[in-house]
């Protein structure tokens, strides 16, 4: 069910808690995304300018005062600050603080793929994402690693292969696909990992960006430094 700014209404607010998993700060990763270095791809620079922020939201991802959530009967898990529309079969890991009890991160695992969901404060003008893909494009380089930006849906996507040791001390490599959008003061950031971030037109991939352009977003009014995360909240139920 793809979404729209108050055309069509939302579904209800939903305490259902299943298939959540709940993991501490230290766990593992979750996605074994990686391959050996001859499958690695190279990566082409879109030099296109990012254009309007709003015109690439437009199908979503949404700002809460932008929907009607009501209406409709689709189950939806509301994390207090994002609300998220899983499918059947996706499981969903909170990455969350153990002495607070806030959720930092969400990662939705379906089939060999993942992608992890962060929320930052932004500023009202906008421009986080542009700092934050110069920040990780020179982390992968000084890492000896390779990042590039593209044109996708969601504007520009930051795409990085970063170096990584295997079990027996092989050369493997890190690969992930990274989408970035700018609402009301707010941003979010969606990692894809695992066979999803490998390619343009991947299968695995499809089921992600629906997910990522149904999510909607509730900052709530408190003032906050850009950049600073902005957590989430256990669902009823929930651990």
């Amino acid at each position: 069910m793809r979404l729209g700014r108050k055309r069509a209404p939302l579904a209800e607010k939903t305490d259902e808690a299943e298939g959540l998993e709940i993991v501490g700060e230290d766990a593992d990763e979750p996605i074994d995304d990686v391959e050996d270095e001859a499958d690695a791809a190279e990566r082409t620079h879109d030099d296109e300018s990012e254009g309007d922020v709003e015109d690439w939201r437009a199908d979503g991802p949404f700002d809460y005062d932008e929907v009607e959530l009501s209406g409709d009967e689709v189950a939806r898990i509301d994390l207090g600050t994002l609300i998220v529309t899983p499918w059947d079969g996706l499981g969903l890991q909170l990455q969350v603080d153990e002495q607070t009890r806030q959720v930092r991160s969400v990662t939705g695992v379906w089939h060999d793929s993942g992608i992890e969901l962060v929320l930052f404060a932004a500023p009202a003008s906008g421009g986080l994402a542009d700092d934050l893909r110069s920040e990780a494009v020179e982390e992968a380089r000084n890492a000896g690693g390779s990042a590039d930006i593209v044109t996708g849906e969601f504007g520009p996507e930051l795409r990085r292969v970063l170096p990584q040791a295997g079990p027996k001390g092989e050369q493997l490599f890190h690969v992930s696909r990274v989408w970035y959008a700018e609402g009301p003061k707010w941003l979010l950031r969606g990692t894809l990992l695992g066979e999803a971030a490998l390619e343009d037109d991947a299968t695995e991939a499809a089921p992600f960006r629906e997910l990522f352009r149904n999510l909607v977003v509730r900052r709530g009014s408190s003032p906050m430094v850009p950049g600073e995360p902005i957590v989430m909240t256990l669902p009823e139920g929930a651990g």
